[in-house]
């Protein structure tokens, strides 16, 4: 698999099996857990519940959590962001079918009326259909220059398979032109809305404030994906200056990533002071000086005053802004950066600007402003 995005996603499978059922069905019976699943967190046993004796005295399990209460609270703070997470990616998938299954009945329809209006066959309509465009080695050369990031090999390397990319992509437009005249011409129209989540567009900003389209980021520092996304992220502002507005939020994995929290509290501290997208951009341009000490010497050069900066970093105001990210990250069932929300519609990873480009294209179309 092609990773795009760093994860702490760490459950196994059978303890994710449980947690997708739970999300499909809302209850189940039993579990691999001790107790039951009903839709949410699994059900412990009655803290009276004996576990042991000693000396013929009941040892109950509010004895034995009393113990060590940490482990299990991690352990059903682990379940429930899961959960969150199984939730939403079924969610989307379930849309995702749905909006396939949609397009390939309407599609059907609208050939089969255009047969029946010329009185042919449907094979006749679709014997029609116009060939894919071949890619240009200069198309080749302009998708490579914007995703080399993203690939990470040569372009001689990666030629071929570039351009049976873009003729696979070249054939689907064609093929969705074609049902989309059909479409057209017999009065069909699709009405399923895209899937949105709620995402709460706070924190920094680049971009107009009244653009169509907002695009949240949730990102780690030290992620060097969240690093790749940056070129996608700049080509698409790049593009669409008057249109899209992207607002950052944090989202530092520091199970993984050990400098990812200070590094989020610096890009804090740096906006208190006006100058976020400076740190933002200077640590992503450097991701090997993401240290206490080297993100002083950053702020210093950022023009920011270093005692100023120390007392921030060590703020319990600064730790409580990274903890409203977390919880709306959490409540999105996040478990991996970069992830962005295009008005609202989830892109999960460093992807292609092209999709990015599709979804904002959709999104100008529907506010009127397609084009910009």
């Amino acid at each position: 698999m092609h990773l795009v995005s760093c994860s702490t996603f760490s459950w196994g499978p059978a303890a994710r099996a449980v947690i997708v059922a739970a999300v499909v069905t809302g209850s189940l019976a039993t579990s691999a857990f001790a107790g039951t699943v009903h839709g949410g967190a699994p059900t412990a046993p009655p803290a009276t519940t004996v576990l042991g004796q000693v000396d013929g005295a009941p040892i109950t399990e509010a004895e034995v959590l009393a113990q060590a209460p940490a482990p299990f609270e991690q352990l059903r703070t682990s379940y429930e962001r899961e959960r969150q997470h199984l939730e939403r990616e079924y969610g989307e998938r379930r849309h995702d079918l749905l909006q396939r299954q949609l397009d390939a009945l309407l599609d059907r329809r609208a050939l089969e009326l255009e047969a029946k209006a010329r009185q042919v066959s449907t094979e006749k309509v679709l014997a029609e259909l116009p060939p894919p465009t071949a890619p240009t080695d200069a198309d080749a050369q302009a998708f490579y220059a914007a995703n080399q990031e993203r690939i990470g090999q040569p372009y001689a390397l990666m030629a071929d398979k570039i351009r049976e990319y873009l003729k696979e992509q070249n054939a689907q437009a064609a093929q969705r032109r074609f049902y989309d005249a059909l479409r057209a011409r017999h009065g069909i129209h699709a009405s399923l809305a895209p899937y949105r989540l709620e995402v709460a567009a706070d924190g920094p900003a680049r971009g107009p404030a009244d653009a169509p389209v907002t695009i949240v980021e949730f990102g780690d520092f030290q992620c060097p994906f969240c690093k790749a996304a940056e070129a996608s992220l700049a080509e698409v502002m790049k593009r669409h200056a008057h249109s899209v507005r992207v607002v950052f939020r944090n989202l530092p994995l520091d199970q993984i990533h050990p400098n990812a929290r200070v590094a989020a509290e610096a890009a804090v501290c740096a906006e208190r002071h006006g100058k976020f997208w400076e740190m933002h951009d200077a640590m992503y341009a450097d991701q090997r000086a993401l240290d206490s000490a080297s993100l002083t010497r950053t702020a210093a050069g950022l023009g920011l005053d270093e005692a100023q900066f120390s007392r921030c970093l060590a703020d319990d105001s600064t730790r409580t802004a990274l903890e409203r990210d977390a919880a709306a990250a959490d409540r999105l069932g996040l478990t991996g950066t970069p992830f962005f929300f295009i008005n609202g519609r989830p892109l999960d990873g460093n992807v292609p600007v092209s999709q990015f480009e599709a979804l904002i294209a959709d999104e100008l179309q529907r506010s009127g402003r397609a084009g910009e």
